[in-house]
């Protein structure tokens, strides 16, 4: 059963910030709390208070498809369109199209 106490021992809490968390996760693909808390190399407890911080930004997503199981998926980044100003987001379906970013409202291509 995962700690819930975000204060509990870990080899490396002190040095790691919900930045961090945020960062080791790939955009639209589902995390674990154990196995983000293994990649880190900390405690679960630790990963999900700042797991449920991000959540509270609208950074990543939870998802809870059955009981004491939770599912954790980074948002992908909000791009803004310097010409028109339309904000959105870019989802990854497939490597080569999705490298190519153009602005959905008026095709500007994006830096």
């Amino acid at each position: 059963m995962p700690d819930p106490n975000p204060d509990s021992e870990s080899s490396n809490g002190d040095e790691l910030s919900p930045e961090d968390v945020y960062e080791t996760m790939d955009p639209l693909e589902p995390y674990t709390t154990d196995e983000l808390a293994r990649r880190l190399e900390t405690s679960k407890g630790l990963i999900w208070s700042f797991l449920n911080k991000l959540v509270g930004e609208d950074k990543v997503r939870k998802k809870e498809p059955e009981p004491n199981r939770t599912i954790w998926i980074r948002e992908p980044p909000v791009y803004e369109c310097e010409n028109c100003g339309f904000e959105f987001q870019v989802k990854f379906l497939h490597p080569i199209l999705s490298s190519v970013r153009l602005c959905p409202r008026c095709g500007k291509q994006l830096d």
